[in-house]
């Protein structure tokens, strides 16, 4: 392992100069006479020390902007306010909230977009937020993109749309781009360019020594190794990611498609299409609740399909025609655009919302007998004021090159990543009964997946209902990535609900 870059521990000492700094501190930690006439020494309060490590860029309860800055993307977990919000704007600052966290004994949760799907970017206590370092740098002669651990989704898909790049990319725009890379990451290019984490030749981390750590293939390969699906919040606070990029396509087939009619017969023929279909094409196939009553007053399980494919809207429509014969689309949007423009069909607010989110990876697609008995779930779903969706996401392709040792994301076998989930409205919170029948048909379900060859669970939608989650989510590579964080964070600092 080569020698970890050093970062300064500035105990107590805001930024400047250490006299500076002192002399900032000084009335702080003056001495008072007491009314015994005992001096007694009143120290700096420690988030006022925080405060000022931060350069001032730390948010508490009553201070402007602390509503928002509390707000996590599943408004599930929307009480969980923290005591303080640290904005860190680079490495060195990094290391000094860790020293203090370590210093005050103070839990924390590490923040790149807050879109964590079981509240592990909250805390009661501390959130370190990582969105000022949204540095995102290109070089043109390598085609390489360094980013900083801040930058959120939509931030880079801009830089790489003006350098006319592309990489494996979610839809989402306020996503972080740390924790996506972290987990793996999954998007419409992954079949033909795999997991955004392969794209990854370097990166920076700031470990629980407070010491920042450069990463690479040579250079701490084991925790280079690790970070490519290993999840975050295991091994440190990352700081950048160097990735390789490809030339975007000049046109892109974008499109959505929605079936109301013979849905069952379609969804079959649907798999069937996509799953035989060049790496080129990019799917998200939903198949929506539908309630009793609903489906009593004659309404189908709809089917929606989503995606991008890297030719041309005929040789699209040619794949798909086997599932048109059977019964047309209620609705069909099918364009042709620049790359980028196509993102912005595909893109997804992402706004806040209550939501639940179980997840397993399927080696082959559903077969007539799974899909069956998917839509009998699908068409007793209970209801709340928001909806529920069975849904996969198109995987195999070059994913499925790599090893499962190869990186720290095991999940090299699987054809489609399967998801069933709920989401629920304000008006719901007042209906205990409603939400827990639709969390209870949520479980039903996730046990049928598994029992029809559901395998796993995707790091990067953690949920939290899970108590096989270690093995779920890293299988055969949990001893190489438990050994890893024993080396980096011996002491366990880092550490949430699902931490290794």
């Amino acid at each position: 392992m080569t020698s970890p870059k050093h970062l300064s521990r500035r105990h107590f000492l805001a930024v400047g100069t250490a006299a500076a700094g002192m002399a900032a501190l000084g009335p702080v930690w003056a001495e008072e006479t007491v009314s015994e006439g005992v001096l007694a020494n009143a120290g700096p309060d420690r988030w006022e020390v925080l405060r000022r490590l931060t350069g001032d860029r730390l948010l508490r309860p009553g201070d402007t902007g602390y509503g928002k800055a509390a707000l996590p993307n599943n408004l599930h977990f929307r009480d969980m306010r923290p005591q303080g919000v640290a904005y860190c704007s680079t490495p060195q600052m990094v290391a000094d909230v860790l020293n203090w966290a370590r210093d005050h004994d103070m839990p924390f949760a590490i923040r790149g977009g807050g879109h964590s799907y079981s509240g592990y970017s909250s805390s009661h206590d501390l959130v370190i937020d990582m969105r000022e370092m949204r540095a995102i740098s290109h070089d043109a002669e390598t085609g390489q993109v360094r980013v900083e651990a801040g930058v959120l989704n939509g931030q880079l898909y801009s830089a790489l749309s003006k350098a006319g790049r592309m990489i494996t990319h979610g839809r989402c725009p306020s996503v972080g781009a740390a924790g996506y890379l972290l987990g793996g990451g999954i998007g419409f290019n992954m079949r033909r360019l795999g997991m955004a984490a392969d794209a990854l030749t370097r990166a920076e981390i700031v470990t629980a020594d407070g010491q920042l750590h450069r990463l690479s293939a040579t250079e701490n390969a084991d925790l280079f190794w690790a970070i490519r699906g290993g999840a975050g919040g295991n091994f440190g606070v990352s700081t950048s990611f160097t990735l390789n990029t490809v030339p975007m396509d000049e046109t892109l087939t974008v499109f959505r498609m929605v079936w109301r009619s013979k849905t069952l017969e379609v969804a079959h023929a649907l798999f069937a299409a996509v799953d035989a279909a060049p790496v080129e094409l990019g799917t998200r196939i939903a198949l929506g609740g539908v309630t009793p009553d609903l489906g009593a007053r004659g309404r189908q399980v709809p089917v929606t399909l989503l995606g991008q494919y890297a030719g041309s809207k005929e040789d699209l429509l040619e794949i798909l025609a086997p599932v048109n014969a059977i019964a047309a689309p209620e609705f069909i949007d099918v364009q042709e655009k620049p790359y980028w423009s196509g993102q912005n069909f595909l893109s997804e607010p992402g706004e806040p919302a209550y939501f639940r989110e179980r997840s397993a990876f399927i080696s082959s697609p559903p077969n007539a007998d799974h899909l069956g008995e998917a839509f009998e779930k699908l068409q007793s779903w209970p209801g709340t004021g928001a909806e529920a969706n069975y849904f996969f996401f198109q995987t195999g392709g070059r994913i499925n090159e790599l090893a499962p040792a190869d990186t720290a994301f095991v999940h090299r076998d699987s054809r489609f990543l399967s998801v069933v989930g709920i989401s629920w409205s304000e008006d719901d919170l007042a209906l205990p009964e409603r939400l827990r029948a639709a969390r209870d048909w949520q479980d039903d379900f996730y046990g049928f997946m598994s029992a029809r060859g559901g395998q796993g669970a995707f790091q990067n939608f953690p949920d939290a209902s899970l108590v096989d989650w270690r093995a779920r989510y890293y299988g055969a590579n949990l001893p190489r990535l438990t050994e890893i964080k024993a080396q980096f964070d011996p002491t366990n600092l880092f550490r949430h609900g699902q931490s290794l």
